[in-house]
């Protein structure tokens, strides 16, 4: 399997339970994720760590659902845009944004990351089990409430019919 397959296989395997372990998924990545007190500014980075190894620091002030953004965020710049990481690495501020790469592929690792947290799938099958709001699907994604009424927005989540109850007469 190439590199780019076992990626791929791995993010499968961590995508089919919510909350998706996105701590689980970055070590599987081989991707070590240490948590750092840094500028409130600056919500973390990616860069080479040891023997061709990644590591995400993120800033140990953020609250919980930002911190899993922001490792699915730098897990989405080592699959989308690892021949960009250099030596000192891609350090996103806190909207989420380097200078050195652009803001397209800034944009293309924030929906990236939405989609590593809520995949289709599993948001389907929660909204198929009653989580039907943008609030109850953060909670069941552990991801900001903003989080979730955007992917819930991008899938067009409100064409969805409910589930019925079937009749047994």
């Amino acid at each position: 399997m190439s590199r780019d397959e076992i990626t791929v296989d791995i993010i499968d395997r961590f995508q089919r339970e919510y909350p998706v372990d996105i701590y689980g998924m970055a070590q599987a990545l081989k991707i070590r994720v240490v948590e750092q007190d840094l500028p409130d500014t600056i919500s973390g980075k990616i860069e080479h760590w040891w023997r061709g190894d990644f590591m995400i620091t993120v800033n140990s002030r953020h609250s919980r659902t930002r911190k899993r953004f922001t490792i699915a965020h730098e897990i989405a710049h080592y699959v989308l845009h690892r021949d960009l990481i250099g030596e000192d690495g891609i350090t996103d501020n806190a909207l989420y944004r380097d200078n050195r790469i652009g803001d397209i592929r800034e944009r293309q690792a924030n929906r990236y990351a939405a989609t590593l947290l809520m995949p289709k799938s599993l948001v389907r099958r929660a909204w198929n089990e009653g989580v039907n709001d943008h609030q109850a699907m953060a909670q069941a994604f552990d991801v900001s409430p903003a989080v979730a009424e955007i992917r819930l927005r991008e899938l067009g989540s409100v064409f969805w019919s409910r589930p019925q109850d079937t009749l047994l007469f």
